[in-house]
């Protein structure tokens, strides 16, 4: 079993991003294949090894924890929708206890993320031929430190076979040609913190009243374990984190078949 450095040992400020690229290439295709399992207990090694890996950015680091994720036998959807989550809760949780800097959570998690768009390409349905499954845009606010949430969230729907356009702090413009030039079935907003709340309130109303036609918006992300109905503080239809229940309040009915082929 691969030793991995504990978090004080693990601080790195190096732009070496090699591993990245040679991990995510390597463990799409060793997970490809495999079954979608739900992860009861997460493995504490293999959450140290992602840590630790995304810290140092190296491709020896990340080499050791493709070992960990063979040993583990998870499934890329696991490794996407909860390890890479977990990692980074628990980078932000030792800033908050000073045993990591501000900038190595930074360029840490900076890594998740790159992690997550380059795994995601194996679920991109803008690019599988898919047909039917509909398009959603999701919209992450203005001045958000992370966008990993979202990032993971786009991943969820593009296994279910729907099309994202991922917008991050879209202006009012920008949104109003989208709307003009492409057909949505729904529009999601990520929204972190109570603070963000007016702002996804205004680009709500916005988006009512430039909608040629009532599309479905719904309201997601940290904030929902901070507020008790999102959805009545912006305006939006409905708020949830579940991505399921967000699609049927679209009216988009996914294919489970299609769901099982991308994890």
């Amino acid at each position: 079993m691969p030793e991995f450095q504990p978090l004080h040992q693990a601080r790195s400020l190096s732009a070496d991003n090699s591993g990245v690229s040679f991990f995510a290439s390597q463990v799409v295709s060793l997970l490809a294949d495999r079954s979608v399992k739900s992860v009861v207990e997460p493995h504490e090694q293999l959450i140290a090894g992602l840590i630790t890996a995304s810290l140092s950015g190296t491709k020896a680091a990340f080499s050791g924890l493709l070992t960990e994720v063979k040993r583990a036998r998870i499934s890329l959807a696991a490794l996407s929708d909860v390890y890479i989550p977990i990692a980074a809760r628990r980078m932000g949780q030792s800033w908050l206890d000073d045993e990591l800097s501000w900038i190595d959570v930074t360029i840490g998690v900076g890594r998740l993320q790159s992690l997550l768009r380059e795994i995601g390409t194996a679920w991109v349905a803008d690019q599988a031929g898919d047909t039917g499954h509909g398009t959603v845009m999701l919209i992450v606010p203005e001045r958000e430190q992370h966008t990993l949430g979202p990032m993971v969230a786009t991943g969820q729907l593009r296994r279910y076979g729907v099309s994202v356009c991922l917008r991050i702090a879209p202006s009012f413009n920008e949104l109003r040609s989208l709307m003009a030039a492409r057909h949505f079935d729904g529009v999601m907003i990520s929204v972190a913190t109570k603070e963000k709340l007016e702002s996804a309130a205004k680009t709500i109303q916005f988006l009512k009243t430039i909608m040629s036609s009532p599309t479905p918006i719904v309201v997601g992300g940290a904030v929902m374990s901070k507020v008790e109905d999102p959805a009545s503080c912006t305006g939006a239809d409905f708020s949830s984190n579940d991505i399921g229940a967000a699609l049927e309040v679209m009216g988009l009915k996914f294919d489970a078949f299609c769901v099982l082929k991308r994890a």
